[in-house]
């Protein structure tokens, strides 16, 4: 039975063989799908368990722009839109930040989404150091998205995903 892509609306998951294991990726985003135990089939990545427990504290992230949505909200409180579930069995993804990339995790039965490029950055990482989406980590350098001029934190205005100045603020 094909599943739902956990990120683009109306698009179903096709299998893909990736090496000697066949995966889900959606023709649309091209992100891909793991089963549990299905990424531990390559050892030159991460397993699972690395991420579990990550991945129980995650909030999840919306579908619509990828803004993060707090565990205990139905939906994305900047454009309510709903968060990102498990193409297996529908529980909530859980949005987790590894050394490599971002990745999506599946805390009930144990998948994992990669969005597109996710799975060659993941080759080779050893220590993964997972941490929930949104936790206190150092702010990143931020630049107006309308004008590109640099902001420090306290001097940003977020809209829709996006970081604006003050003078450019809508």
């Amino acid at each position: 039975m094909a599943r739902p892509c956990p990120l683009c609306e109306n698009e179903l998951l096709r299998p893909l063989r990736v090496s000697h294991v066949k995966v889900d990726t959606c023709p649309s985003c091209h992100g891909l799908w793991f089963d549990r135990g299905e990424l531990e089939r390559f050892p030159d990545r991460p397993p699972v368990r690395t991420f579990l427990a990550a991945a129980r504290q995650a909030p999840s992230r919306c579908r619509k722009r990828g803004h993060l949505v707090a565990r205990e909200q139905a939906t994305c409180a900047t454009c309510r839109s709903e968060p990102v579930s498990c193409p297996s069995c529908g529980s909530r993804l859980a949005r987790v930040l590894t050394s490599a990339c971002p990745i999506d995790v599946c805390p009930r039965c144990e998948g994992i989404w990669l969005d597109a490029g996710g799975f060659e950055l993941m080759e080779g990482v050893t220590s993964p150091q997972a941490r929930p989406a949104g936790g206190a980590v150092a702010a990143a350098p931020q630049k107006c998205s309308a004008c590109g001029v640099g902001l420090l934190l306290r001097d940003a205005f977020a809209y829709e995903g996006d970081v604006y100045c003050a003078r450019c603020r809508t």
